[in-house]
């Protein structure tokens, strides 16, 4: 009878087998680097959810007593090292010795180097965000919408996604409690009903937009979104002034010292310069010179009000959602009154347009000096490429045909005067 290996019942074998297969993956699939909250509970899930803002599948934690994560992908910059050393340390027992090899591979204790250097950082994602698109219909609804049980709002959702199952078994009451913050809520029996309501999430929305003020903007983005968007340019009217004033300085200064005409001329010379200098670089900064003194608070904080709406309605909320809240915003019935903000932004508008007039109109002068700068330019890169295609030409050519080139051939005739046909005579009459 013969003897094959095809089956086996050994089950050491079978974890050895498994063993090497989970080794190989792991060696061909890099590893990935979760920063997740301490207080989670063990309970705690990875699942994967359809984003509210494109429905795109991404990677959620979610916890039933601290709530729902969303993992944000966090890359260092490029002028940054691109690879992460991870180091555990060392595993010791109560009497001072190392561990087994066993213990040794789960603390990483000999380090694990990651050459994508990429983390994925849990970050808390309010669960109201993601039951908007369920409840809140993507157009406006004329009639007023009915209540209904939660079970029957996310029946068609949960039944073919296992993981928003999971949620609502495993975390109701945080399900509950975010909907209670967007929704009308009415008893009916034993039993909480639910009905979407707009005011209430504008209401929503603007609390955590007031949460972001109270705990305070970046630095860097405060500056650039907030400060700077508000402040005023100054109009190149000090341009003239300055011009003018120096003129008139090294004109006086001509006319005082008539003595010696040499030494005159020299020292009014060396003294203009940097006078003219001085004056052009006043103009460029008075240009850039902004007046942050004038922006009230007021204005300030309605501009950064403005600004976090916007990034929270572009990134949690769907498109056609989001587009119908930012009108509710806008409009009469508004909670918040943006109408300073708006009027004070056109006038800027006005008074940036007018300060690009100007400066362009003062630029003209040196219009001409540019453009003969950028005909150099070209002329030299022109004359760069005929000489690298000369090169190119030269060191393609065998050393006969350089050799045969530099023969003086002046008087001799060409190789194609011998092939030409001889012109037919006339016969004599």
């Amino acid at each position: 009878m013969a003897i094959t290996r095809s089956v086996t019942s050994s089950p050491v074998k079978k974890s050895a087998t498994k063993e090497s297969n989970d080794e190989s993956r792991h060696s061909r699939e890099p590893l990935k680097h979760f920063i997740l909250p301490k207080d989670t509970s063990d309970r705690a899930r990875f699942v994967l959810l359809r984003h509210p803002r494109d429905s795109s599948v991404q990677r959620f934690l979610f916890c039933s007593e601290n709530g729902l994560f969303h993992f944000t992908k966090i890359n260092t910059p490029s002028p940054d090292p691109r690879s992460l050393l991870f180091e555990g340390p060392a595993s010791r027992d109560t009497n001072g010795g190392e561990t087994g090899s066993k213990d040794r591979q789960l603390t990483f204790e000999d380090g694990y180097i990651s050459k994508s250097a990429e983390m994925f950082v849990a970050t808390p994602f309010d669960m109201a965000f993601l039951l908007i698109p369920f409840v809140i219909p993507a157009k406006a609804q004329t009639a007023k919408m009915l209540f209904q049980p939660l079970d029957d709002i996310l029946e068609q959702h949960i039944e073919n996604d296992r993981h928003l199952r999971y949620i609502l078994e495993n975390g109701r009451n945080v399900v509950e409690e975010a909907m209670s913050r967007f929704c009308d809520t009415i008893e009916a029996g034993d039993e909480q009903m639910y009905r979407p309501n707009e005011e209430k999430t504008l209401k929503m929305i603007m609390e955590k937009v007031n949460a972001v003020i109270e705990k305070g903007l970046p630095a860097s983005l405060e500056e650039k979104f907030v400060t700077r968007a508000l402040e005023a340019p100054v109009l190149s009217v000090k341009r003239e002034e300055t011009i003018i004033s120096t003129k008139s300085e090294s004109a006086s200064f001509d006319d005082t010292d008539s003595i010696s005409e040499n030494l005159d001329s020299q020292s009014t010379t060396a003294s203009s310069a940097p006078s003219a200098v001085f004056s052009e670089v006043s103009v460029a900064s008075s240009l850039s010179t902004m007046a942050p003194d004038t922006v009230s608070q007021t204005l300030l904080d309605l501009r950064k009000q403005s600004i976090i709406l916007d990034f929270i309605l572009a990134s949690n909320v769907p498109e056609a959602i989001a587009q119908r809240l930012q009108a509710r915003f806008a409009g009469k019935d508004s909670p918040i009154d943006f109408s300073p903000l708006e009027e004070h932004m056109r006038s800027l508008a006005v008074l940036r347009a007018e300060a690009m007039a100007s400066r362009s109109i003062g630029d003209f002068s040196r219009k001409r000096g540019l453009e003969d700068d950028e005909a150099a330019e070209l002329r030299a890169e022109k004359k760069q490429k005929q000489e690298e295609e000369q090169r190119k030409t030269k060191v393609g050519e065998s050393r006969g045909v350089r050799d045969l080139k530099k023969v003086n051939v002046s008087g001799m005739k060409k190789m194609s005067d011998f092939f030409t046909k001889k012109p037919v005579a006339k016969a004599k009459g």
